[in-house]
């Protein structure tokens, strides 16, 4: 069976599959420590649905225009993402609701658009499932180029400002009153967080990613926004997923997450 495995990285698809599951285990894993710490776990899943609809209709415009369809997918995607950001946050302040509240209204409904967008053209053949759960073994070099970008964009963005990331972690109000870029970071986390979804959409699964995401920082609770621990748990789950999907059949982002799982359950399990 081992021979087997090791056989398949003599064909292009295994390479690929395995360098984008290395490039988007360490992306979530830098991404990781700010959104667990920050709280806002939940909007991976809400983004995951947000952009669902800005993504079939990406796929469908690069289909009947003749555009490039990453193009389309990257605009039609922060479209939608934007603007259910928005509403949710007009529906919060106006109604005075509480956060999840909101953008659970908004996530349902976003992924009942894309239903529609996908049921009311039988022409082109959009599967919902390689959206959400994602095909690694599908992606070629432009798919893997964007994985890449966003994996330089989140290293960038959270090395970079790491002292800022850190103070707004700690306490947003007195950061901006001590001059730390609050303003920017409070628009580049979303950004982020999108990038992430999007450059593992195709290859995980837009579902996928809000728990690779989680799963890291809830393994090791780090002092700091940066963390070489969190960073090296979140590839080691991501190659030991890789592995098992492989060996024995299985779809390589549900494994990794199942993973990531078992080991949050043994750490329950033996911690004190």
């Amino acid at each position: 069976m081992l021979t087997n495995f090791f056989q398949l990285f003599s064909f292009d698809f295994a390479r690929m599959a395995l360098c984008a599951t290395v490039l988007i285990s360490l992306t979530c894993g830098l991404l990781s420590p700010v959104v667990v710490l920050k709280q806002r776990s939940y909007l991976g899943d809400t983004l995951s649905h947000l952009v669902f609809p800005g993504v079939v209709a990406g796929i469908l415009c690069s289909q009947f225009m003749s555009m490039p369809q990453w193009g389309c997918v990257v605009v039609g995607a922060a479209v939608t993402a934007l603007l259910g950001t928005f509403i949710s946050e007009w529906i919060l302040k106006k109604l005075q609701c509480p956060p999840d509240s909101a953008a659970i209204v908004c996530l349902t409904t976003f992924f009942a658009l894309g239903i529609v967008l996908i049921s009311s053209n039988k022409g082109v053949r959009i599967s919902p499932d390689s959206i959400f759960f994602g095909d690694v073994l599908t992606l070629n070099k432009i798919d893997l180029t964007v994985i890449f970008s966003a994996f330089i964009l989140v290293a960038v963005a959270i090395i970079s400002l790491k002292k800022h990331w850190d103070a707004w972690l700690v306490d947003t109000e007195f950061a901006e009153i001590a001059g730390f870029r609050v303003g920017l970071l409070n628009k580049l986390f979303p950004v982020l967080l999108t990038a992430s979804v999007l450059s593992g959409l195709f290859a995980v699964g837009g579902l996928m990613i809000s728990a690779l995401i989680t799963i890291p920082t809830l393994l090791y609770a780090p002092r700091s926004v940066f963390s070489f621990t969190v960073v090296l748990f979140s590839l080691g789950i991501g190659l030991l997923g890789f592995a098992l999907a492989f060996l024995f059949n299985w779809p390589v982002g549900p494994t990794i997450v199942l993973v990531g799982f078992a080991c949050l359950i043994c750490k329950t399990c033996f911690k004190k």
